[in-house]
């Protein structure tokens, strides 16, 4: 082989300075393709976008409780057939999470419930009323207030306690998202059917959206 050839050879088998690969690499203009399995290229950010991962969450979830010495009342008590019944009182919600990043400002809330709707100790059905929710930030300061209009018609529930806060914030902030309440009952069926439901310490979670 001709000394010319072979210089011309080594030539074109080493890639000149700027096709290195670390020019790929290091340059933030160069986007990385992903091939699907049908021979499309998709970018990894089109994958992962962020509205994406978060279109099933909530807007804002609270551990909800009653205060201290205050539970929510039931008039008449709840029974085991099914009557007319006004809850009220307050509860204090804590721990505020805002997975889908909407409302990550609020910390913690202040709600006093007043709603009506025919209940008993396994159903609550045809309630409505309202509920104010003071909100706080992460320092302690209000940030605001929301109002809720209660509704909900549940032929039956693990806790008819859960009815009473079911919703859709109708003012402030949160404005038109859903309200749905998770309450543990500190009373049983069996327990609320012999006796009669009156008051509530409840505990549990309350859920925007």
């Amino acid at each position: 082989m001709k000394p010319t050839w072979i210089i011309a050879a080594a030539v074109a088998a080493t890639p000149p300075a700027f096709m290195a690969p670390s020019a790929f690499t290091s340059s933030p203009a160069f986007t990385t393709l992903r091939v699907t399995r049908a021979g499309a290229a998709v970018r990894p950010e089109a994958a992962t976008h962020p509205r994406a991962a978060s279109a099933d969450r909530s807007a804002l979830s609270c551990a909800v409780s009653s205060p201290a010495g205050r539970p929510l009342t039931f008039s008449p008590r709840i029974g085991l057939t099914a009557k007319p019944v006004s809850a009220r009182g307050n509860l204090q919600l804590t721990g505020c999470l805002s997975a889908d990043g909407s409302a990550p400002y609020l910390r913690s809330g202040w709600v006093t419930l007043k709603s009506v709707g025919r209940a008993s100790c396994a159903s609550a059905r045809q309630v409505h009323g309202t509920a104010r929710i003071t909100w706080f930030g992460l320092d302690g300061r209000p940030v605001g207030t929301s109002e809720v209009r209660t509704r909900a018609d549940r032929l039956a529930t693990q806790s008819p306690a859960d009815s009473f806060l079911t919703g859709t914030v109708v003012s402030g902030p949160l404005d038109r998202e859903r309200v749905r309440g998770t309450i543990t009952p500190a009373m049983g069926l069996l327990a609320c059917a012999t006796g009669g439901l009156g008051t509530l310490s409840a505990a549990g979670r309350l859920t925007f959206g």
